[in-house]
Parts: structure tokens; sequence; C-alpha cells
């Protein structure tokens, strides 16, 4: 435990560390999104599809909140331990990470018991109608009672990148969603042995499939894993107000962009009845759209850890240049894949749609998804370059710790420019249709990305101090 190891990604050359780094982190996001497909593809096979994903795509919405606002702690985390282990400080990692797994328990108890005893009211909130209610009132309880296996493999995964392994988190990300599909054919069908749920199967199958993964890597961190040992786990206020104050505006940075992502949802809601199309199936294209974007993003996702974990290790090992140069390079991998994801989803579109279960004829209601929906993708996809920017250079700026600067900005832009804009086109859908809430919301990704840029390339960022004054370990 006290034994000091340099770390490796600060001796790898830059382009080579964020390859190897990022690959499999890419991979692992890009699976879950696809197996997140899966589930909405296996959920679109049953009776009345529209509804059922409807019901799917709510309480996703919603169960997505607390992710991406622990988001924030995980991000803290890797901060701080990704810095210790610059170091070479494996005592204070340790710290770091045990004070991780009791923000775990605290807030998955706070985020977790909230929803689950107002699910209906908060469905019915969000635009849940008619048949849609009792699936997605259901889905929401559940998944909200599995708050902490979320939050458990979310932890676990970032502790391990902290100190430079990216392999072992894809193993338990990609195993969760593999497991997760497999479980849901049988738990919403009633398929080998297993009750018939329905759209609660889903939900449940998700739930066990984290579990499942996230005490495999209990045990793992429990035997030791490149220095880290999680054993016994007490208080250290220090510490913990340490990982809250990075954490805590990174929770509100995330928490903003995910509300940003509702109240689209309600807007479509509202503007569906002026465009002279139907709620549900306008609620259900969106959620398509939505899945399909999440690939796109949750990919990008794999850059932006790469960056973190290379910036806070080079910033402790005191090279704020590799760390600047380290961001850019992922900066540059994820725009190349992104253009590559838009093209796809430009030119695959009506495919795309078909896959979710949505025939090619017209004047149905699948015919009616589908026309939405493939409009949503035109649209969507050529913003996916600017939020490959607010990604990375966000990660990147976590993983600096210098977490205040991403909040303001997305506060400004999805917050007091987001709402009000979003409203008013969503008035005037008589006028310019859904779309014009598809153009909105590439328009203030942009603004956002254009921000981060200019605060990247001239912002002081790379001189915070988190972890106090500490000599770097010789070689």
């Amino acid at each position: 435990m006290t034994e000091r190891q340099p770390p490796p990604l600060t001796e790898v050359p830059l382009f080579r560390a964020t390859v190897l780094f990022g690959s499999p982190m890419v991979f692992a996001m890009a699976m879950g999104a696809l197996f997140n497909l899966a589930d909405l593809w296996i959920v679109g096979m049953m009776d009345n599809p529209q509804v059922a994903i409807a019901a799917v795509t709510i309480p996703s919405l919603v169960n997505s909140i607390p992710m991406i606002i622990f988001n924030g702690i995980v991000n803290a985390i890797i901060a701080l331990i990704a810095r210790y282990h610059g170091l070479g400080n494996l005592g204070r990692a340790n710290l770091a990470s045990n004070q991780g797994f009791l923000l775990t328990i605290i807030l998955s108890v706070l985020f977790g018991l909230p929803p689950w005893f107002y699910a209906e009211e908060i469905c019915v909130m969000l635009g849940a109608k008619g048949d849609v209610i009792p699936g997605a009132t259901a889905y929401l309880a559940i998944m909200s009672l599995g708050t902490f296996t979320m939050f458990l493999l979310m932890t676990i995964t970032g502790v391990m990148r902290a100190v430079g392994n990216s392999i072992v988190p894809m193993i338990l990300m990609g195993g969760a969603n593999i497991l997760n599909v497999v479980l849901d054919y049988g738990l919403i069908f009633g398929k080998w042995g297993f009750p018939e749920l329905g759209v609660a199967g889903a939900a449940w199958a998700t739930v066990i499939a984290r579990f499942v993964f996230a005490a495999a890597g209990v045990l793992i961190l429990y035997r030791g894993f490149l220095g880290i040992q999680l054993r016994k786990l007490s208080v250290a206020w220090g510490m913990m107000v340490n990982v809250l104050k990075i954490g805590v505006p990174s929770c509100a940075q995330w928490l903003v962009r995910m509300v940003s992502y509702l109240y689209i949802l309600y807007f479509v809601a509202e503007a569906a009845p002026l465009a002279a199309r139907s709620v549900t199936e306008a609620q259900a294209a969106f959620g398509i759209g939505l899945r399909l974007d999440t690939l796109a993003l949750f990919s990008g996702f794999g850059w932006g850890a790469a960056a973190a974990t290379l910036v806070g290790q080079n910033l402790g090992r005191r090279r704020p240049d590799r760390a600047r140069r380290a961001s850019w390079i992922a900066l540059g991998l994820n725009v190349a894949m992104q253009l590559i994801l838009a093209a796809v989803y430009v030119l695959f579109a009506e495919q795309l749609l078909g896959l979710m279960g949505f025939d090619m004829a017209t004047g149905t209601d699948a015919g009616q998804v589908r026309d939405i929906g493939r409009t949503y993708l035109y649209i969507a996809s050529s913003g996916f370059v600017f939020q490959a920017v607010s990604v990375v250079i966000s990660q990147a700026l976590a993983g600096a710790g210098a977490t205040k600067f991403p909040l303001l900005v997305e506060l400004i832009g999805f917050g007091a420019i987001g709402y009000p804009l979003m409203r008013w086109v969503a008035s005037r859908a008589d006028v310019w249709g859904l779309h014009g809430l598809w153009l909105a919301a590439v328009a203030l990704h942009l603004a956002v990305a254009i921000a981060y840029l200019v605060w990247f390339r001239f912002g002081p960022w790379d001189r915070k101090e988190i972890t106090g004054r500490q000599a770097i370990p010789r070689s």
C-alpha cells in the first residue's frame, strides 16, 4: 500500500496514451448505449410499441438525473485520485476513494427515495398520459430503488480509471450491459422461466445487471487494485469536503444539462398539438432519437475520460503542458468520431428508426413516429461536433478540479437562455413544427461549445491546486 510507483500514463507518449486509455472507454460507453438501444428495441416488440416506448422514455430521463448529477462526484473522485496518483501518494489516493464510496451510499438514498415515493406524480408532470402512466410509474419506481447499484458501478469504474486502468472498467460496464439485454428479454416477455413483467421487467433487468457487476467490482477493489484497496470505510472530513468542493459544481453542471432534456420533453408535449402531431407519437420519436443521441454522446465520454485522467495525473506531476496537449488530442479524436457518427445517422436514418420496431409505411402511427424521428436525427446530428467539444473540455477541466466554469457556462446556456428560448419556440410550433425545437437545441450546443473553447485556450484552469503543495517523488 505504501509502495510508490511511477504512474505509467505520465510516461507514455501522449497520443499513444490517449488512444490506449480512451479506446476501451469509448468501446465500453458505446456498447452501453448500443445495449440501451437494444433495450428500447425489445420494449418496442411489445403490443402497442408507441405506448411502451413512451412509458420507458419519460422515467429513463428522470432516472438519468441522479446518474448525471452523481457523475459530478465521480469526476471529483477521479480528479483527486489521479492527482495523488501522479504525486505517488497512494495513501491519499485511497482516502479519496473511500470518501467516494461513503458518498455513494449517502447520495443513493437521497436521490433514490423521492422518485420512488412520487413516481406517478413525476411521470404525469412530465407529460405521461393515458395508457403510458402505469408502465412509466412502475419503471421509475423500480429504477429509483436501484439507484445504489447505478452509483456503485459508477464509483468503482471511476476509481479504476483514475489510477490509469480502462480495461477492467470496460469489462464491468460491458458485462452489465450484456446481462441487462439478456434479462430484458426474459423479464419483459416471461421467457426462460422468468415472470412476464412487461415494461417493469426492463427496469428490473437493469437493476439486477448493475448489481451483479458492481459486486464483482467491489470484490476486485477489496483485494487491491493498482494501489487502491477498499476495506474499512471511515469519514475523513477534510477529504470529504475536498471531494464536495470539486464535485458539487460538477453535479450542478450535469443537472442543468439533464434538466434541459426534461424541459425539451415537456415542450414536445406542448408543441405536438400545435404542430398537428400526436403527443404520444412525438414523445416516442423523441425518445428514440434521444437514445440514438446517447450512443454518440456516451461514446464521446470515453475520450473525455481519457482527458480527465491524463490531465489529473500530469498536473500531479507538474506537467501542465502535457495536460493541455492531451486534452486537445482527446478532443480531436472525439470530433473525428462524431463526424463519422453524424454521417451514419443522416445516411441511415430510416434504417435506424426501422430497427426500433417502426415500419416504413406512411399514414400510420408508426409512420408518424418515423417522420418525426427522421427529422430529429437529421438536425440533431449536426450538433454532434459541438457536443464533442463540451464533453471533452468539461471532463478535462473536471480532471483538473476546475468545475466552476463548466457550471457557469451551462447554467447560462441551457438555463437562463435555453429554457425561455425553447418555450418561445414551442409556442410557435404551428409555424415551425417540432423541428424548431431541434434547431434551437443545436444552436445552444454551438454557443456552449464556443464558450468552452475560449476558456480552455485562455483560462488559468491548469494552475488550480486541489491537493496542497507536495513534492513530486523521484522516479
